[in-house]
């Protein structure tokens, strides 16, 4: 009987040993897969694929195929669940407007107004109304200037996404993202008629 315990204390030790070792590379795979969203719902998106990826680790564990999960596999399914709305707990309900797996199920759509990350990104509660609205003018005018590639690369950094994740989401070294910054900076400075300092 102690030997039993044993074996399956150590059993238990080894599989979770295994899943924390995978962490790290699950949790880069999702800040990537999740770079587009706000860092509030980042993150939550993140915590819940980690969940997701740990009851599917588990699963397999159970069943003696844990070696067949790779952190890319797991971060991959556990990213389509948190897309589609499923909770990594608790019951789904297809018939709540208000839930995302019911949103998604049922064809609902949230409105989202285009420009929403423009105003987080020059919101300043210290600034007056009127330059704020300026601002927010000003991002629209210069953004729409830009090609296709350039506002998604822009977005991507303005949002918060580190450059190497946004080199990986795009196929480029984080070298071509630092000089695509500098180049963002420089048309900014052009668009607002300003000189841009040598460094």
């Amino acid at each position: 009987m102690i030997a039993i315990n044993d074996e399956r204390q150590n059993d238990e030790t080894t599989w979770q040993s295994a899943f924390v070792a995978m962490l790290p590379e699950i949790e880069q795979k999702l800040r990537l897969a999740f770079c587009r969203l706000d860092p509030d719902a980042r993150e939550d998106a993140i915590e819940e694929s980690v969940v997701h990826s740990l009851l599917a680790y588990v699963r397999l564990h159970e069943q003696g195929r844990a070696e067949v999960a790779t952190a890319s596999s797991l971060a991959w399914y556990s990213s389509r669940h948190v897309r589609r709305g499923r909770p990594a707990g608790g019951r789904m309900n297809g018939k709540e407007p208000l839930s995302r797996y019911g949103q998604i199920s049922n064809d609902i759509e949230v409105e989202r107004q285009s420009g929403h990350w423009i105003d987080a990104m020059v919101e300043d509660k210290r600034a007056a109304v009127a330059d704020q609205v300026a601002a927010k003018m000003d991002v629209g005018a210069w953004f729409a200037t830009l090609t296709k590639r350039m506002k998604e690369i822009s977005k991507d950094l303005a949002l918060g996404c580190s450059t190497s994740e946004v080199a990986e989401k795009h196929g480029v070294t984080a070298g071509r993202i630092s000089q695509l910054r500098r180049v963002l900076e420089e048309s900014w400075a052009a668009f607002q008629g300003e000189a841009v300092a040598v460094a």
